[in-house]
């Protein structure tokens, strides 16, 4: 129990001799049941009884039950110390409306407590009526076990103490004993079918959900706008546009009140399911004064991939919150328009408001993707000086956005840095050290992460074998692969066969790799046969590489890669008629190679380069600064492979050819460009060549 002296000074109540007529009329409004809220909420009217004589439990129980309603538990606590002091008699009705107001979130478990040991002192025998508050009162703090025992021990439990629990046991994801219980339960209404549906929707079993609001239907239960938005919400989950359809003709037919949380329900199955003609026609019909449906149109207008008409909405908005922003920052990151989601960011912060973790981790998950460390690095130093609380979560987007961008030394400081790691942050830093060529220093982290008990996920096998790919380490990936179903039960995807496909391949084992894919539950994609196919090219193996070519073209006959790969391989083994035979069917079927390019960017412009082109407005004195490159390295004793030029030309022109690649371009830039403390950082869409690979191992020495 609240003392009183501290609620006396919190809500500075005034002497009884300060109170005036104005207290005294207040007083008959509230009894008669008229009371007037802002007349409520005067200090004054706590101390109503010290100015009328003999006040009777009715008098107590409606100022305790008003104060409720307003959302004024403490002053309810108050009246009912008041109404101790004075020895006024209790009834069912009082502990009915004090259960009440313990229920409230600005009030304690304790205080609910206290006030069930006076109910037990004073009533022995059970009332149903202020129980059911009790049953509330408890699901609300979260107290099952003690919700439940109170409803057992109810001996005429009516429509409203079952109605109470099951719907507080679905809510709290206890789905099978709220599911045991309704179907005990003698009579059903509304509110309990609802909460089962809205239950099974929120814990997402949405096709159970679905399923209880047909029995609803068939049980002759006419839904409400709320039960309507419960199976709506399952609809999104299942992207069921059909069932969605249905539903609406469902709302309309049973002529169900159009709520705003109804409208908004609509429009964002709609949106989910792709259907963004139908959310809109909600939307101007129903929703537009309501900034939730505003909110999910947009988002629905993101998701489909048109930004322009859901920035049009955003104009058009005259209120927004945070989600509208978050929504529109998205949708330009799902359209790789990262410059123009970074520009929303600024007028985000400029309007007032603070951005979430969720802003943060989707801007740093663009700059992963579109390899912008820069950017990356200014989103980092703005997370640095605001109030963003630093959680798991921001933390190993930041790390993965370094991984990605190949700064493994600032991944790594972020996540030394991290107090708390769970499973994907350990998975991220794996996966980020095998992608960066740090394949031991991967397999140290993996066998740290299993020595502190964190139980490795199939995404996280997959960085180890990665890096076992890149550090050549067979034996290691075959132990791995192995005990990821021996020690964790975990079953291998097609990532983890595609992965152990590479490793064999590249250690040269071809005939073990084919043996693996024959031996596969599952069938082997285009990407697994590529692997096996561009180690068929190292080793020169054409019969095991016509093989997979076969198979790949089986899959993805208009896959590019498999005709340059196999004409390679021809190419590598001396066959150049094989080989010109692949070109021309190549002509013939109308696949063009995809264009290898390379991008660069300076003060936050970028800028893409593909060998041969000479359109950037610099090009004369990229291409001087290309001629400086090369007499330098070949000072430094470079020798050109040759050999991984597949068509058939003299040596000249092969060096040539390997002279502009797009990499070599961009470097060249980036040494114009960029001042001499600054890395160069390339983004390529196409693996690097062997030969540029030495090239620039030797450029960066030089």
């Amino acid at each position: 129990m609240i003392h009183r002296q501290k609620l006396i000074k919190r809500f500075q109540w005034p002497t009884p001799s300060s109170l005036n007529q104005t207290t005294q009329l207040h007083a008959h409004f509230i009894i008669s049941g008229a009371a007037i809220p802002h007349l409520l909420f005067h200090p004054s009217s706590a101390h109503l009884s010290s100015r009328i004589p003999n006040p009777s439990t009715f008098y107590y129980n409606t100022l305790i039950r008003a104060y409720s309603r307003f959302h004024l538990p403490h002053l309810s606590i108050l009246i009912h110390r008041q109404m101790l002091t004075n020895a006024v008699p209790h009834d069912s009705h009082t502990f009915q409306f004090l259960f009440k107001s313990c229920s409230l979130p600005s009030m304690s478990l304790l205080h609910g407590k206290v006030i069930h040991g006076l109910f037990l002192r004073l009533f022995p025998e059970f009332d149903a009526l202020p129980l059911n508050s009790l049953i509330h009162m408890y699901v609300a703090f979260g107290c099952l076990d003690d919700a439940r025992c109170v409803f057992d021990g109810i001996g005429m439990k009516d429509v409203v103490s079952w109605t109470t629990i099951v719907a507080g046991l679905a809510r709290a994801g206890y789905l099978d004993d709220a599911r045991k219980l309704f179907d005990e339960m003698p009579e059903r209404n509304v509110v309990s079918w609802t909460s089962m549906v809205s239950g099974y929707s929120q814990a997402g079993r949405a096709a159970e959900s679905v399923e209880f609001f047909k029995k609803m239907v068939s049980d002759d239960v006419l839904p409400d706008s709320v039960a309507m938005v419960a199976v709506l919400s399952a609809c999104a989950q299942l992207r069921d546009l059909g069932l969605s359809k249905w539903v609406h003709q469902f709302v309309i037919d049973a002529d169900i009140g159009m709520s705003d949380n109804l409208a908004v329900a609509l429009i964002d199955v709609y949106a989910k399911c792709g259907d963004i003609n139908s959310a809109r026609q909600v939307f101007d019909l129903n929703g537009w004064k309501v900034l939730p449906a505003w909110n999910a149109l947009i988002d629905g207008y993101c998701k489909a991939g048109d930004v322009d008409m859901a920035r049009s909405l955003f104009n058009q908005m005259e209120v927004r919150d945070l989600i509208t922003f978050n929504s529109m920052i998205c949708g330009y990151i799902q359209s790789s328009q990262l410059k123009q989601a970074l520009h929303l960011f600024v007028e985000l912060c400029t309007s007032g408001f603070q951005p979430d973790k969720f802003t943060m981790v989707g801007l740093l998950s663009a700059c992963a993707n579109l390899n912008s460390l820069d950017q990356g690095k200014a989103l980092h130093a703005y997370i640095e000086v605001s109030s963003i609380v630093f959680d798991v979560f921001l933390g190993t987007a930041l790390l993965d956005m370094y991984a990605k961008c190949g700064r493994m030394d600032e991944a790594l400081l972020v996540f030394n840095r991290m107090r708390n790691k769970d499973v994907m942050t350990w998975t991220a830093v794996i996966s980020g050290l095998a992608m960066n060529g740090k394949g031991k220093l991967a397999l140290e982290h993996f066998a740290l992460m299993r020595k502190l008990s964190i139980r490795p996920n199939a995404v996280a096998y997959i960085g180890v074998l990665t890096a076992c790919s890149h550090s050549n380490l067979v034996e290691e990936a075959r132990k791995h692969f192995h005990e990821m179903t021996s020690l964790y039960n975990i079953e291998p995807e097609v990532e983890h066969y595609g992965c152990m496909v590479d490793i064999l391949g590249r250690g040269g084992l071809l005939e073990e790799a084919v043996k693996l894919i024959d031996s596969m539950p599952i069938k082997p994609n285009a990407v697994i046969w590529g692997s096996l196919l561009s180690a068929c090219r190292v080793y020169k193996n054409v019969d095991v590489g016509e093989k997979a070519a076969e198979n790949i073209l089986a899959l993805e006959p208009n896959e590019d890669a498999v005709y340059v790969q196999l004409s390679n391989l021809y190419a590598n083994s001396g066959n150049w008629a094989s080989a010109s035979k692949i070109r021309r069917l190549m002509e013939e079927r109308g696949i063009k190679k995809t264009v290898g390019y390379s991008s660069l960017s300076v003060a936050g412009q970028v800028h893409e380069f593909i060998a041969g082109d000479r359109s950037h407005p610099e090009i004369n004195a990229i291409e001087a600064m290309m001629n400086v490159m090369a007499k330098k390295l070949k000072l430094a004793g470079y020798l050109p492979i040759t050999s991984k030029i597949s068509v058939d030309v003299n040596e000249e022109e092969k060096e040539q050819a390997l002279f502009l690649h797009s990499e070599r371009i961009a470097i060249a830039y980036g040494l114009m460009r960029l001042g001499a403390s600054l890395p160069i950082h390339i983004t390529k869409n196409l693996r690097v060549c062997e030969d540029c690979h030495i090239a620039i191992k030797l450029i960066a020495k030089i």
